[in-house]
């Protein structure tokens, strides 16, 4: 996602811009090109949301009081983020409560990012983790978050329904820092030296973001009575890992982790917070909260707001100031565990301010079907056992190599994503460089997978295994030969799939026909297509050309006025051409395979 790239004076830090860069998530609009910073005077909140357990059991306003409270005061407050702590619900196994909690934390969806975590009441059995969370999974896995452009993703993946994808991270911008947000189940499970685990896979996704300054959430880590990080696992199949071994693996040795939110402990007040100095001499800030036998009603609705307040410190240049708030009561809570801060210096912590101007990171285009105007999707499924027939509108698509089973017929998913390329704010300019491109899919049904080719031949929603000839061929004609990428096995939610190279191509002339998903196997995989209701994106970050490759004539626009100058320049004519946006292949002359590249620009009617 892209980070807040205001440009700065050389001598300006970061620090001295947050009155004016704001604190806002620095998140790609679908549709459109680049980031929005939400704007802020001074400071940016993070909330943390303890248990909420007896509030979904016993149906009080409480949890729906606060997540009403953050959406309405998202601006006002600043809000980038929200963590719910863990055990969302009393009884794992009731779907009241589950929808309950559902509907409570619906409320911040297209408002805060916001991420939760598995608490010990959220397995169907308390204790058991083997017990089943699938009613979790269902309502808060990966599916919930996989259209927002803040989630990182979730993992690890090993094929158990009843373990995989249960941690996940967040990634948001503020006050002109980075930050990743990672969201461990209960008594995290693994060794960090395999990424195949839990733990593992949180140290491979910290070791993918080494700059971003990280916040952790976890259920159980950090007891109020005595004060210190648990030492005994609770669950009852002895699986994971205690709040101190999380603290050894994984919190001390990553310097970017300068904060733990957790839950869970109330033997005391369940409120408690320290600072721990990690491997590398930097402080660690860890906080514990769950009100829920320490204040009444099971906990009044009482929250942490946590205020990153530039220019704020005492002891320290800036400030993070942590307060605990009811919004069903409109009380504050102001004792030594309840009202507190830390100074430290945000340059030094988040990410040391440069003497060298920041450079600006590449724009970012995203394209959806019907997300902020775009509608030049296209797919269908060509299906050789049943040559005559087209499905340009079905919702779901299958790439299967044994169609019906037994039969060994195949089919093939074609999709394109048209007008991606142009002088327009929403598209991405000729001749930029792709620095990354991906297609996000949802899969509905997991399978063997698909080898991803560009498309050269022509096709329409309406085309059938028969009227392309057969199915499409992987033979330099009917398409590249060489696949995008082989996705080998996929399983359910989220599949990305990079599409660098063929991005490439389009911005570099080559007409755009998408791309045909081939079958790597007999278990056919099914992907959500245009017409449902999560249709595949296409996000590419680039970085642009100065000239505006393409518009022959200047006037803003790649249209068949260019394509027509450009040929009448080649006959011969004396026509008025900018030569430098004309020559498309940058080789020094304009030719016809600079009038065949515009003309692709321009869609191909010349």
């Amino acid at each position: 996602m892209p980070r807040d790239s205001t440009e700065r004076a050389v001598t300006t830090t970061r620090r001295r811009l947050l009155g004016t860069i704001g604190a806002g998530v620095g998140v790609a609009t679908l549709g459109t090109v680049g980031g929005s910073a939400q704007e802020s005077d001074d400071y940016w909140t993070v909330v943390a949301l303890p248990d909420t357990q007896n509030y979904a059991e016993n149906k009080t306003s409480y949890a729906k009081d606060q997540t009403e409270w953050i959406a309405d005061n998202a601006d006002a407050e600043n809000i980038v983020f929200a963590s719910h702590e863990g055990d969302l619900v009393e009884n794992g196994d009731d779907d009241a409560e589950w929808q309950y909690i559902d509907d409570a934390l619906s409320t911040l969806d297209g408002v805060v990012p916001y991420a939760s975590v598995t608490g010990n009441h959220d397995y169907v059995e308390l204790w058991d983790r083997l017990s089943g969370i699938a009613r979790y999974k269902e309502r808060f896995g990966p599916s919930r978050y996989a259209q927002r452009d803040w989630f990182g993703g979730a993992g690890p993946t090993n094929g158990d329904e009843n373990r995989d994808n249960l941690n996940s991270y967040q990634l948001f911008s503020a006050g002109g820092y980075d930050f990743m947000h990672l969201a461990l189940e209960w008594e995290t499970p693994g060794s960090v030296d395999d990424s195949s685990t839990p733990l593992g896979w949180a140290q491979r996704v910290l070791d993918d973001h080494p700059d971003r300054a990280t916040i952790v959430t976890t259920h159980s880590y950090l007891r109020d009575s005595p004060k210190r990080r648990g030492r005994n696992l609770q669950e009852a199949n002895n699986i994971g890992n205690t709040g101190q071994t999380l603290w050894e693996e994984l919190i001390s040795p990553n310097e970017q982790v300068f904060m733990v939110l957790c839950g869970h402990w109330h033997e005391d007040d369940g409120e408690v917070h320290q600072v721990s100095t990690n491997a590398a001499d930097s402080e660690v800030y860890e906080l514990l909260a769950n009100y829920q036998f320490g204040v009444p009603n099971g906990g009044n609705g009482f929250m942490r707001r946590i205020e990153f307040r530039p220019g704020g410190g005492s002891d320290a240049p800036d400030r993070i100031q942590v307060r605990t708030y009811s919004p069903s009561t409109g009380d504050e809570k102001t004792d030594g565990d309840s009202k507190f801060g830390f100074d430290l210096d945000f340059d030094a912590r988040f990410g040391s301010s440069s003497e060298e101007p920041d450079e600006p990171d590449d724009p970012s285009a995203t394209f959806q079907q019907g997300t902020d105007g775009y509608e030049g999707a296209a797919d269908t499924m060509l299906r050789a056992a049943d040559p005559e027939s087209s499905y340009g509108t079905v919702e779901s698509l299958s790439t299967d190599g044994d169609n019906p089973q037994g039969t060994g017929y195949a089919t093939q998913v074609l999709l394109r994503f048209d007008g991606i390329v142009g002088l327009g704010d929403s598209q991405i300019p000729p001749g930029a460089t792709i620095t990354e491109a991906t297609l996000r899919l949802q899969t509905a049904d997991a399978g063997d997978g698909a080898a991803v080719h560009r498309l050269r031949t022509g096709w329409t929603p309406e085309s059938t295994w028969a009227s392309v000839g057969g199915g499409i061929q992987a033979d330099g004609l009917d398409a590249v030969s060489e696949p995008e990428t082989e996705t080998g096995a996929v399983e359910t939610g989220e599949t990305t799939v990079d599409v660098t190279t063929s991005v490439q191509a389009w911005v570099d002339g080559a007409r755009n026909r998408g791309w045909v998903f081939r079958p790597l196997g007999s278990d056919g995989w099914d992907i959500k297509g245009v017409r449902s209701g999560t249709p595949p994106t296409l996000i590419v970050d680039y970085d642009p050309r100065d000239a505006a490759v393409g518009d022959a004539d200047g006037d803003g626009d790649i249209d068949d006025d260019d394509v027509t100058r450009i040929q009448r320049s080649i006959a011969g004519e004396d026509v008025d051409i900018n030569r430098t946006a004309a020559d498309v292949d940058g080789d020094g002359d304009v030719d016809i395979s600079d009038a065949v590249a515009v003309d692709n620009f321009a869609g191909g009617s010349q």
